[in-house]
């Protein structure tokens, strides 16, 4: 049977150990040259079968790791626990390996891993890291296993994902597998469907920019419901609307096409941010900048009077059906599950600026390559050299096998899921038939966001423009971007670590 353990109250005894926290954020920073191949885990299957330790090659290779015990520590949070275990269960009725669940609380969990890599006592598995720790030898290579079978379902394993799902599953330099996922990151609209209903809405979400604002028209016309809730008091909630809106208007540019020869990969970086604007190929007076900022102040009216300093909070206004439309990430179902939200939802992706509100928008929507997956079960290379690392991995694999351990994570956490065969849940169904195609996120906002210098300063003149009470144009603000934020370039390409200027001339015009 399973087992667990409840680690609490961590932060303080680790503060008084003197252990900084590192943030499960950073897990893309600081690549290094030096990589574990999977020779040395001397874990790693052989073509032939694995082989027991005596020896001889099992019958069955699932129970040819019976009797080991592994320990996987996470950080979800409590409304998971009983999947765990009931996945863990079926995971050891198959196998014979037995479980042992480290469960933290969330503010905790990155101190608590630091503390056990800075220990020597880190788990088998663990739900995320910073990547250094495999330049550093802490994490196993997955490679050699990746090109093998799951042994679950007899599908190569790397095969079992969607395309695109283990780009942030790779080591920082992009060339070991280190990590497997489970789902990917989506920012979605959800709607409230009995308001839809009961303003004669239909039950179809919007499609387009302007089928959304005169959805929204007429609810702010009704007057009993707020159109929209978003939140401002940090960027994440109207960022995303920022990201999508900005690649609706510049779909039909070369901005991308000249820029992008620094770290080629179908968008901007910051390098390239500051590239283009030091040759004007993005240039501030781009009308398409303009149209971006009108139509963000646009949307205004339909929100939450105290968006601008609204926190996470501004969910509660859509859980107790007081809005219409909600923007939110992906893990927004899990939390209705949680909580026990009594909200009758769906969810849809973001509509698209269609040619019909602007002149630049678009005639149909962009298709976005399917998410990558967010990187999360990490095997520690001490689980391989002490012989566990082909346990480990058989769990990792039965995670992400839709008969095993994949379809029960989806059906509780109510995510969107990247591995192929799995069915997502009724309430963000119609996610799961969005079209998809090679489409990248492009990242043109960066020309305002090249630095951390100007990024704040750009946050402060825009959040002040969409404030309520504020009469300030787009033009207007366009023209305070160009003397507060514009001047900071030439220190960024100077702090760079990128020699910005030595691409001026591979620019074409």
């Amino acid at each position: 049977m399973m087992k667990k353990i409840l680690c609490l109250g961590l932060c303080a005894a680790l503060t008084a150990a003197g252990l900084a926290g590192c943030s499960t954020e950073q897990t893309d920073q600081s690549a290094s040259q030096d990589t574990v191949s999977a020779e040395t885990t001397g874990t790693a299957a052989a073509d032939a079968g694995t082989e027991t330790a005596a020896g001889e090659t099992a019958a069955d290779p699932l129970r040819a790791d019976e009797g080991t015990t592994i320990s996987v520590a996470h950080c979800q949070g409590e409304y998971i626990y009983e999947s765990f275990y009931e996945i863990s269960d079926k995971f050891t009725e198959m196998t014979g390996i037995e479980v042992e669940w480290i469960e933290l609380p969330a503010t905790d969990y990155d101190t608590w891993v630091t503390a056990q890599f800075a220990a020597g006592t880190e788990p088998d598995i663990f739900w995320n890291a910073p990547k250094e720790y495999f330049d550093q030898g802490k994490i196993m290579d997955l490679t050699a296993y990746y090109d093998q079978e799951n042994v679950f379902n007899g599908v190569t394993w790397k095969d079992c994902f969607t395309d695109g799902a283990l780009v942030n599953s790779m080591s920082t330099d992009g060339t070991k597998y280190i990590s497997t996922a489970m789902t990917g990151f989506t920012f979605n609209l959800y709607y409230n469907k009995d308001i839809m209903e009961e303003l004669g809405l239909g039950t179809e979400p919007p499609e387009t920019f302007t089928e959304m604002i005169e959805m929204m028209k007429v609810c702010k016309e009704d007057g009993r419901y707020i159109p929209m809730s978003v939140q401002n008091l940090n960027d994440t909630n109207v960022g995303w609307l920022e990201r999508i809106f900005m690649d609706d208007l510049f779909h039909n540019t070369d901005v991308v096409e000249k820029l992008d020869i620094i770290t080629p990969n179908g968008a901007i970086d910051y390098p390239e941010a500051m590239l283009g604007l030091e040759t004007g190929v993005l240039n501030y007076d781009d009308p398409r900048f303009e149209e971006y900022f009108t139509l963000m102040k646009d949307l205004t009216q339909y929100w939450n009077e105290d968006y601008n300093a609204a926190g996470w909070e501004y969910e509660g206004l859509f859980n107790n059906g007081e809005v219409l439309f909600n923007v939110n990430g992906g893990w927004y179902p899990g939390q209705v599950v949680e909580n026990g939200y009594e909200v009758n939802y769906g969810a849809a992706p973001m509509p698209y600026v269609d040619s019909a509100y602007s002149e630049f928008g678009l005639d149909e929507p962009l298709l976005y390559a399917p998410p990558a997956g967010e990187a999360v079960f990490f095997i520690s290379q001490k689980c391989a050299d002490e012989g566990r690392g082909d346990a480990a991995v058989k769990f990792l694999q039965f995670m992400t096998c839709p008969e095993g351990g994949a379809q029960m994570y989806i059906d509780a956490v109510m995510l969107g899921s990247c591995i192929k065969g799995v069915t997502l849940p009724e309430e963000v169904g119609a996610l799961a038939n969005a079209e998809t195609g090679d489409a990248v996120t492009t990242w043109v906002q960066l020309a305002f966001q090249f630095s951390d210098e100007a990024y704040s300063k750009y946050r402060e003149l825009y959040v002040a423009y969409l404030d309520p009470s504020s009469t300030q144009t787009a033009a207007e603000l366009i023209a305070e971007l160009k003397e507060e934020v514009l001047p900071l370039l030439d220190e960024a390409i100077e702090d760079s670590t990128v020699d910005v200027m030595s691409y001026v001339d591979q620019v074409q015009g």
